[in-house]
C-alpha cells in the first residue's frame, strides 16, 4: 500500500492529479484494481503522509514498488553517465580532428 501512496505523491508533485489509471501504469500488472483505489483513497486522506523506505524489500513489496525504484535508479545513472557521454564525444572529435591534419601533412 505505501508504494500506491508514494505514487501517487509522486505524480502530485509532478503537478498531475493521481488517479488509478496513471498509478496503475506505474505499477507492476499484477496489482488489482481494489488494492489500488484502496491506497488512492489513503493518499486522498494524508497526501503528505511519510512513508519509511525498508532498506531490505521483501520479494513481494518489490514488485510493488518496481516502477519507481527503477525509475530513481535510471535517473541516477543518466546524470553519472552524461558527463562522460560528453567527454566521449569531444574526444571522438578531437581524434578525428588529428587523423584529418595527419592526412594534410602526408600529402605534403
Amino acid at each position: 500500500m505505501d508504494s500506491i501512496i508514494l505514487i501517487a505523491q509522486q505524480i502530485a508533485k509532478e503537478g498531475k492529479q493521481p488517479n488509478t489509471a496513471l498509478i496503475k501504469a506505474r505499477l507492476p500488472k499484477n496489482v488489482p484494481l481494489p488494492t489500488i483505489i484502496q491506497g488512492l483513497k489513503m493518499w486522498i486522506n494524508d497526501p503528505h503522509k511519510v512513508i519509511n523506505i525498508p532498506t531490505e524489500v521483501t520479494a513481494s513489496e518489490n514488485l510493488d514498488s518496481n516502477t519507481t525504484i527503477e525509475t530513481l535508479i535510471d535517473t541516477k545513472i543518466n546524470q553519472a553517465i552524461a558527463p562522460l557521454i560528453k567527454q566521449v564525444e569531444l574526444l571522438t572529435k578531437q581524434l578525428v580532428d588529428l587523423k584529418k591534419q595527419l592526412k594534410i601533412q602526408e600529402k605534403e
